[in-house]
């Protein structure tokens, strides 16, 4: 025990000041029914540590294997342990007036408060202050925090160790902040001051008066002012000073890291790839493996290469398949770097996937341009290549600083607007991957602040990070984009991505999705409701900024009246809008179709309740119309306002065409959807099941011709490739979903040896999907295959349902087998899942679509996978329904091919490397019974095959891991 040293509350540091950390171990997450099982405090000055406290405490009832596991505490600890009330009032004297700490301290506190403590201690958050202070990293869990910050947790999810760590990353992120300059600490603690509950307030003041010191104000940082006043004083401040929040962030420094050089300028005299130097560079003994450890030659790299190489010098269009392990993306990056540099042209590559774009900026690219190092007519130090994005991931400065000024803003807008203002220090891109927005609040808040619809913003004082990420990729030889944002550009008409003669789309099996996405529309109830809530409080921050501004009196009348009549308008708006939705929910229950969605085919449109429909749409669009021309009244009332000292007046004006666009889309869109469908059009109407949400929706009935006239026959060249773009052995079906006729083809194999690593089981058995019993056996084989590898199980399903109904049913055998159940949706987000699991190995993936791409587990972590049912569409699916008319043997002719491809996108799950060995067991006995399940198995890798009967699955998966 140390001694304590004595400092007055009212002026001490929070570095000197005397903390409790406290934490807690629970049965579960729900205070109102879980009980505490341990409980546990560190009392601490600085870096010195006064006092710990623990104890068990008895919960009068049987602890699960899960929890035993995961904290590891035994049932005998908490049997032996005092009850609550003993333990709580040794704490409360434990803890005194101290203000407390804790990592998610509302938890905390809640299970505290719901066994009889009630804290009112002033209290921090190391959960909140990370978020803020350190909005680069990726999780921001106890664990995860302390392993970034080097701190040591013995044993984590143990409350005094728990308890132990949160005091030390506290007393980091304090010292950080210290370290920030006095403006920034001052902007953070007003923006706290909105919100006067939020754990880091209290928190933010005392740096601010630590900083400050007598130059703070006493009359606000006096400890007997009310929390509740202090906030009305300050946000008072802030509308007396509206240049009080963005005059503490230097715009300049940030000018300096956004600045861009020339634009690239193609070369006059267009220069070849020499395909000798191409594979000289994929040899053995060549650069790449210089670069590379554990490089090895792979045939099938070099052929691909060879093949990019002649399109590229020819002007020709390819598409490739190349399996797991051949090493597509360098196979394609050697010869376009080659090309971009020799002819100072640009090569723009698409993917569809976060993790692939990743991979290509931070791994692949930077390995191709040192291999290319010392290469003729290749100069490294010349060579760039950037990543673009769409709109909705850049922040957009005028829109950060119209919200950061604001007169009142929620818990999650402070919390935002605060991280946005730490990160501005560091950021050159304003991308918001840089950040962890976190729970869905967040979100939503960045959909307010994103550059997604500020077409007309010219930036904050010429700072821009669109226009800088844009301006970037003008300059490159390679700009990587995603599939949204490529087909984004093509409705755009090319305005977005640079101009460009050479395109690859990897994961091209992707492409077909991504166009029908972008190429249509979705309107809903709540958003435009959403929409018209915004242009209210719009219209009325710009009469309350306007008639506070030096305008003529004359014209502050005039916005005043017109936004009056905004206003006004708006209540009849939202009853015309619940009109139209209301014809369309009784349309759906007419139908007997409450939960699912219906599509509107030339049919629905001829029947007796469509003229009713069709009328709302009239109501609708015209009352949208008279709106749209008040807005424009109120835009002509607002020109040339410029010297009147109108706070933020551009960015007003910004917002204000921003809703004009979005109404009037919605207007658009409401009018095609009700009254003008377009030939080549699928419409459906759709009710969530949760939120009874109805929504309208549109999409394209074939995007092969869009893409031929509107994308590939713009380009010089076109290559395409993926792992899995072939379904038995031909390219027939992506030729003809996505247009691309005329393209020469190349399917290539995997370097990886199936036979020997992977074994491919079928029960025979097992009843088909449709039949009842199919539950029951499809769950003991889980269980049985995931007891015989000792977890270390993905299984795939095709419905949140299904998944659903498993989970419940064989949880708590797989708990008695030691084993973790991780299903999608009750137990995480698929990030969080994968991360569980490979903490964990001996766990149960189940997932849906998510898991069966994209996911890499490579090694002994993931040993078997299951696929519970052949990847059919939904045949009710309107998209897919429509399209299936189109052929004349649509089953054969396009619902085999598609579940074709996703079975073996599944497949490929598996095994990721040469040294990866495992199982894939397929419970759909119509892989084996059915004439077309022989489609599937000749179209997955040259695995091992075996039959097996239900009863065997655990015993045969064990022989082949053992062997």
């Amino acid at each position: 025990m140390s001694p304590t040293k004595i400092v007055s509350a009212d002026s001490a540091s929070p570095l000197e000041e005397v903390w409790v950390a406290i934490d807690v171990e629970t049965t579960g997450l729900d205070p109102g029914q879980d009980k505490i099982i341990e409980v546990a405090a560190v009392k601490f000055q600085g870096n010195d540590t006064i006092d710990t406290f623990q104890s068990f405490v008895n919960p009068n009832t049987t602890l699960s294997p899960f929890i035993r596991r995961f904290t590891g505490i035994s049932q005998a600890e908490v049997d032996h342990a005092p009850e609550f009330q003993v333990v709580g009032s040794d704490l409360v004297l434990f803890i005194g007036p101290a203000p407390l700490v804790g990592h998610n301290i509302r938890f905390d506190l809640n299970f505290l408060e719901s066994h009889g403590l009630a804290f009112k201690n002033a209290r921090a958050d190391t959960l909140e202050l990370a978020h803020i202070l350190m909005p680069e990293i990726k999780e921001y869990g106890l664990k995860k925090l302390a392993e970034a910050l080097k701190v040591s947790q013995p044993r984590p999810h143990r409350a005094l160790d728990d308890a132990g760590a949160t005091k030390d990353i506290f007393l980091q992120l304090l010292e950080r902040a210290m370290d920030m300059d006095e403006s920034t600490l001052k902007e953070l603690n007003r923006l706290a001051s909105f919100s006067s509950q939020w754990p880091a307030s209290y928190v933010l003041r005392k740096l601010v008066q630590t900083k400050v010191g007598s130059r703070a104000k006493p009359s606000l940082d006096a400890p007997t002012v009310d929390l509740q006043e202090l906030a009305t004083i300050r946000r008072q401040e802030t509308q007396d000073s509206p240049q009080a929040s963005t005059q503490n962030y230097d715009l300049s420094l940030l000018r300096n890291r956004l600045k861009t050089e020339r634009p690239l300028r193609a070369n006059q005299k267009r220069k070849n790839i020499d395909s000798r130097l191409v594979e000289d560079l994929l040899q053995k003994n060549g650069p790449l493996s210089d670069q590379m450890e554990g490089f090895e030659q792979r045939n099938e790299q070099v052929e691909m290469a060879l093949a990019v190489t002649k399109t590229l010098n020819e002007n020709g269009r390819l598409i490739v398949e190349a399996g797991t392990g051949v090493g597509k993306s360098l196979a394609y990056l050697l010869p376009a770097a080659l090309y971009a540099a020799k002819n100072n042209k640009r090569v723009v590559v698409s993917t569809n996937t976060i993790n692939l774009q990743e991979q290509l900026m931070s791994k692949d690219i930077p390995t191709v341009v040192d291999a290319l190092g010392d290469t003729e007519g290749f100069r490294k130090e010349e060579f760039k290549y950037t990543l673009l994005k769409g709109r909705s991931n850049y922040l957009c400065l005028k829109r950060w600083s119209l919200m950061q000024s604001a007169s009142d803003l929620s818990e999650e807008e402070v919390k935002l607007v605060a991280k946005i203002f730490v990160w501005l220090s560091k950021t050159c891109n304003g991308d918001r991957s840089e950040i962890t927005l976190g729970r869905r609040g967040p979100e939503a808040v960045w959909g307010r602040l994103s550059a997604q619809g500020a077409s007309d913003c010219t930036g904050l004082n010429s700072a821009c990070f669109l226009r800088t990420a844009r301006g970037r990729a003008l300059e490159a030889h390679l700009v990587v984009v995603n599939h949204a944002l490529l087909m984004t550009d093509l409705v755009a008409g090319g305005t977005l991505i640079p101009e460009h003669d050479v395109l690859i789309i990897d994961e091209a099996h992707h492409l077909e999705e991504e166009a029908t996405k972008q190429l249509g529309f979705q309107v809903s109830q709540t958003s435009v409701n959403e929409d018209l809530q915004t242009l209210g409080n719009l219209v009325n921050t710009i009469a309350s900024v306007v008639g506070r501004s030096l305008a003529v009196e004359t014209r502050k009348q005039t916005v005043q009246e017109t936004g009056d009549k905004i206003v006004t308008l708006l209540p009849s708006v939202r009853e015309r809008l619940g009109g139209f939705f209301g014809t369309v929910s009784t349309f759906l229950y007419e139908r007997e179709e409450v939960d699912r969605t219906v599509r509107v085919s030339a049919a629905v449109r001829e029947s007796a309740r469509w003229p009713d429909f069709a009328l709302h749409t009239e109501n609708l669009t015209s009352i949208l119309a008279d709106l749209l021309n008040t807005i424009s009244d109120l835009n002509i009332a607002l020109q040339d306002l410029e010297h009147a000292e109108i706070h933020n007046y551009e960015g007003l004006l910004m917002e204000l065409n921003s809703s004009v666009k979005t109404i009037n889309t919605t207007k658009e869109h409401v009018l095609e959807f009700g009254n003008n469908p377009k030939e080549d059009g699928i419409y459906w109407l759709d009710r969530n099941q949760r939120s009874a949400d109805i929504s309208l929706h549109s999409a394209p009935l074939h995007v092969g011709s869009h893409l031929m006239t509107h994308l590939y026959e713009r380009k010089e060249c076109t290559i395409l490739t993926s792992a899995t773009v072939s379904a038995n052995s031909t390219f027939n079906h992506i030729r003809e979903r996505v247009g691309l006729d005329d393209a020469d083809e190349l399917l290539l194999g995997s370097p990886f040896d199936y036979p020997t690593s992977a074994l491919l089981c079928v029960p025979t058995d097992i009843p088909e999907p449709t039949v009842w019993e199919y539950r029951h056996e499809t769950q003991k084989a889980i269980i049985d295959a995931a007891v015989a590898a000792s977890g270390r199980t993905m299984v795939l399903f095709t419905s949140y349902t299904s998944l659903n109904e498993t989970a419940r049913a064989i949880r708590g055998s797989l708990q008695s087998h030691d084993l973790d159940l991780l299903a999608q949706g009750t137990d995480g987000t698929p990030h969080q899942i994968l991360g569980r699991f490979l903490e964990n190995p001996r766990s149960v993936i189940l997932g849906t679509s998510s898991f069966w791409e994209g996911v890499d587990i490579a090694g002994d972590s993931l040993l078997v996978l299951v696929v519970m049912r052949l990847p059919f569409s939904v045949p009710s699916d309107p998209i897919f329904e429509a399209r299936s008319e189109l052929y004349e043997n649509p089953f054969t002719e396009y619902a085999v091919p598609q579940a074709v491809l996703r079975l073996r996108q599944g497949f490929g799950r598996l095994i990721r490397t040469k040294l990866d060995r495992g199982v894939v067991v397929i419970l759909d006995k119509r892989i084996v019974a059915r004439r077309y399940g022989r489609r599937f198995i000749d179209s997955l890798p040259p695995a091992s095959r075996k039959k097996v009967l239900t009863n065997d699955i655990g015993a045969t998966i064990g022989d082949w891991l053992n062997k």
